[in-house]
């Protein structure tokens, strides 16, 4: 009798040492991951900025290359217009010349279209993955069990929707979709009016 309160004893000090340890365990696992998404939120958020920069400042610098190019055209066909027809111009009656101008080299515009869509591309991929990043999260915070442990280890600390909460990770955004989306009817892009 006295080996079974013993064994009773210890039966009930494991289940109480068992319930204990999972508590610990589902409260780290899940601060852990709250910190975890969190970091990844904003790492996510700078490296949008970081892409969104990198791809303006790459049109801004390749569309500065049509203009050296055109002053660089003009400084040319002075030289050659000077070359051919002398200081004060052609001062001949009859003359006949074969032209042979420098051609303008409209690849330079192709280069900067190539640009703009590879930059919006990676630009929306981006985004995409912010987007996703935080669906995750959220998406853990409204479970019951994971939801009700990264409150108590005090989650979420970043604004991120949570409950139609605020948000300091929206998506950019344009607003031809902003109209679409409010109005419920996309006109379509015209592209000349």
């Amino acid at each position: 009798m006295k080996y079974q309160k013993g064994l009773a004893g210890y039966v009930f000090l494991g289940i109480v040492a068992a319930v204990a340890f999972t508590l610990v365990a589902s409260y780290v696992t899940n601060a852990n991951y709250g910190n975890r998404a969190e970091q990844t939120l904003r790492a996510t958020w700078e490296d949008n900025e970081n892409v969104l920069a990198q791809y303006s400042l790459k049109i801004g610098e390749i569309a500065q290359v049509p203009a050296m190019y055109r002053d660089d055209i003009k400084e040319i066909y002075a030289d050659v217009l000077k070359g051919r027809y002398g200081e004060n111009g052609s001062q001949a009656m009859f003359q006949f010349l074969k032209e042979q101008n420098p051609q303008i080299d409209a690849s330079l515009y192709t280069n900067i279209q190539q640009a703009m869509e590879a930059g919006r591309n990676e630009f929306r991929v981006a985004q995409t993955r912010l987007v996703d990043q935080k669906r995750v999260y959220v998406t853990n915070l409204g479970y019951v069990w994971k939801g009700f442990w990264l409150q108590t280890a005090g989650y979420p600390t970043l604004n991120v929707g949570f409950q139609g909460g605020a948000d300091d990770f929206e998506i950019i955004t344009s607003e031809y979709a902003i109209d679409a989306f409010e109005t419920g009817v996309d006109q379509g892009i015209t592209l000349r009016k």
